[in-house]
C-alpha cells in the first residue's frame, strides 16, 4: 500500500499581520520548513505541496526536498479546492492521502509514521488522525481511497469535518501526549511556540 502527503500550503494568511504565517520565523526556522522537513523524513511514498500564484517564497522557505510542488490557480476558492487540486495530482497507485496543514510547524516526523502504520495495519479501511488524551481530533488526517471523491466534492473554505461526522465506523485515533496536533500558526502571538 502507498501513502502520499499533501500538504496545504495556499491561504491568505488573512489573520496574520505582516506578510505570510507559513515565512514566518519558528524557533530558527520558516514555518513551512519544520512541516516539509518533517513530512520528508517520513514513510510516505509521495509528497505534494500546494501553493497558491503567490507561493514562491513559500517554495524557496520550504528548502530542498523529495517534493512536488503545484499552483492551485483556484486557492481564492478555499481550503477545499486545495485538497482538490492535490488529490487531483496523485499517482494512480496511492491508497491513502495525509492531509497537512503547512501552518502546524511541530507536527512531527515521529507522529505521521504512526498515523501511517496505523492506516497500514487497517489495510487503509480507516480513517486515521491524532487524538489528544481529552478526546479532541488533531491534525494531520490520513483519508483512505475510497473517501476522495467526498473529498472532491467540497466546496469553500473547508476541509473534511463533515466527512468525519459520517464516517465514525472509520474512525482511527491514534493517542497523543501533548497538543501538538492542535497546534497551529494563525497570528504573530501563536509564535512563541506553546500550544493552546
Amino acid at each position: 500500500m502507498k501513502i502520499a502527503a499533501i500538504v496545504l500550503a495556499a491561504g491568505r494568511s488573512s489573520r496574520f499581520d505582516g506578510g505570510n504565517k507559513l515565512l514566518a520565523d519558528f524557533q530558527g526556522r520558516p514555518v513551512i520548513h519544520h512541516v516539509m522537513t518533517a513530512v520528508a523524513a517520513s514513510p510516505v511514498d509521495e509528497i505534494i505541496l500546494v501553493t497558491a500564484a503567490f507561493g514562491g517564497k513559500i517554495f524557496a522557505s520550504a528548502g530542498q526536498g523529495r517534493w512536488r510542488t503545484i499552483v492551485n490557480p483556484d486557492a481564492e476558492d478555499g481550503i477545499s479546492s486545495s485538497i482538490q487540486y492535490g488529490l487531483s495530482h496523485l499517482e494512480g497507485d496511492i491508497d491513502g492521502a495525509l492531509i497537512i496543514l503547512a501552518d502546524m510547524p511541530r507536527v512531527s516526523t515521529a507522529m505521521i509514521e504512526r498515523l501511517c502504520t496505523t492506516f497500514l495495519a487497517r489495510q487503509g479501511h480507516a480513517i486515521v488522525f491524532p487524538q489528544t488524551a481529552d478526546g479532541q481530533q488533531g491534525n494531520p488526517v490520513l483519508w483512505p481511497k475510497p473517501l476522495f471523491a467526498e473529498l472532491m466534492a467540497l466546496t469553500g473554505d473547508v476541509g473534511g469535518k463533515a466527512i468525519l461526522a459520517r464516517y465514525t465506523h472509520l474512525h482511527c485515533p491514534v493517542p497523543v501526549e501533548d497538543n501538538a496536533v492542535l497546534y497551529d500558526i494563525d497570528t504573530k502571538d501563536d509564535l512563541t511556540g506553546t500550544p493552546s
